[in-house]
């Protein structure tokens, strides 16, 4: 489960049952359960430097764009660019991939109780005033629709833990670059047909963005956008079936989603997915949780030596004022690695790993590892006392296979009774 090993600091002394403990220092209490998803938390937040809001800016395709991303759960390409800095540094982009990571952002005192805007993020209106932090979880290396899966079932673990109910996801796809631009194209034609039709006091948005008027929350703009163009209809082959594997993976998690064409995000740097997580607590409105979405080129623009596909995912932690400091987590290494082969034991991966992490069972996995070489040398490099096995037979039983690594001996056994048997083996 942990990916980024060079990120994580190791305590040199052993439990009593021999295992190692992993130690995080300075991070929200959240990152735990990020961990069980394979998700490394990095100390402490990571400052946002001047250079990176200014190559922010020279990246931002308008002014605009870079300005409308003030409220604390908004797409912030000088985010992006601050963690992808922190991978330089720690040589994490030279390593394996791919590297997962649960970032904590301390929302800027300049940013906190957000701007209202006329367009804007798609989690809409300002921020309250109160203590609140960002917990974000970045994925670079994948390009396959298991990350985006990986971060929507990690951030609903987190916010059902968090006390959120009835939450949902919207999702969209924007396509790849050629794709954007040609929906850029026909957006513009078409708000230009309709010109009359807009407010005066939005025709001058158009001539900034057509983007800022598909999001804009003038009732007459709301209207107009119904019948705009949308993304899905100028993507490639790839984009389809990227966003149809995404789908499916919902489903198979019994997530409830919607398709909503009016999540865009910033042409700068994002691409294909975007997704947003909605919920509520009890007496309180609905209301987003969370956004996320694809940034495939961005590395390669900042000239990483390889291009990396990656998807990060934003969750907004309110905290008390009792419950704003970080922590430190510590963590025992994981006796057991999860191995999973097909499409089809994949798609039950996800489902496993909340079952056993609901009891309080870690396993180290890399579900975002398409090779099986690839998971079999992760596994045998650290050594697990047992391996969990999850293939085409077993995901259509509804089970997996526990084998012990040292006797070669195995049993088949249902995944709602997994949890029961592990614990009786003692490998909690």
């Amino acid at each position: 489960m942990i990916t980024s090993p060079a990120t994580l600091q190791k305590n040199k002394t052993p439990t009593k049952k021999g295992q190692k403990i992993f130690e995080f220092k300075n991070v929200d209490p959240a990152a735990k359960i990020a961990l069980y998803f394979g998700f490394t938390p990095v100390s402490g937040p990571i400052a946002i430097t001047k250079e990176d809001r200014e190559r922010g800016r020279s990246l931002s395709e308008t002014d605009a764009e870079h300005k409308t991303s003030t409220a604390p759960l908004s797409f912030r390409i000088e985010e992006k660019l601050a963690m992808l800095r922190y991978c330089e540094a720690k040589k994490l982009h030279e390593g394996p991939q791919p590297i997962e990571l649960a970032i904590e952002v301390a929302c800027p005192p300049s940013l906190r109780g957000g701007e209202g805007r006329r367009g804007g993020n798609p989690s809409g209106g300002g921020a309250k005033k109160q203590t609140e932090k960002t917990l974000s979880l970045e994925i670079i290396g994948a390009g396959k629709a298991i990350a985006e899966a990986i971060l929507i079932e990690t951030a609903f673990a987190i916010l059902r833990d968090e006390g959120y109910a009835d939450l949902s996801v919207s999702i969209n796809s924007i396509g790849e670059r050629d794709a954007q631009n040609r929906f850029a194209r026909e957006l513009n034609n078409y708000y230009r047909r309709n010109i009359a039709l807009l407010p005066a006091v939005c025709k001058t948005l158009l001539k900034r963005s057509p983007f800022e008027l598909l999001m804009c929350s003038h009732e007459k703009c709301r209207a107009l956008a119904a019948d705009a163009p949308k993304s899905v209809a100028f993507l490639g082959d790839a984009s389809r079936e990227l966003l149809k594997e995404v789908l499916e993976y919902l489903e198979e998690l019994e997530i409830p989603y919607q398709m909503n064409p009016l999540l865009i995000a910033p042409r700068s740097f994002g691409t294909e997915t975007v997704f947003e997580i909605r919920g509520k607590k009890k007496d309180e409105e609905e209301k987003a949780l969370a956004i996320g979405c694809r940034y495939n080129t961005l590395t390669k623009r900042l000239g990483w030596r390889r291009e990396a596909p990656a998807v990060g995912l934003k969750i907004l932690l309110a905290r008390g004022k009792s419950a704003t400091k970080s922590t430190v987590l510590k963590f025992a290494a994981p006796k057991i690695f999860f191995l999973q082969l097909g499409t089809r034991a994949k798609l039950k991966s996800l489902k496993v790993i909340e079952t056993l992490r609901q009891a309080g069972i870690a396993l180290e996995h890399s579900l975002a590892r398409e090779k099986l070489l690839s998971q079999l040398s992760l596994g045998e490099h650290n050594k697990h006392s047992y391996s969990l096995i999850m293939g085409q037979r077993e995901a259509l039983e509804e089970s997996v296979i526990v084998r012990n690594n040292n006797t070669r001996a195995q049993e088949t056994i249902r995944i709602s009774e997994v949890a029961v048997y592990l614990k009786k083996m003692k490998l909690v």
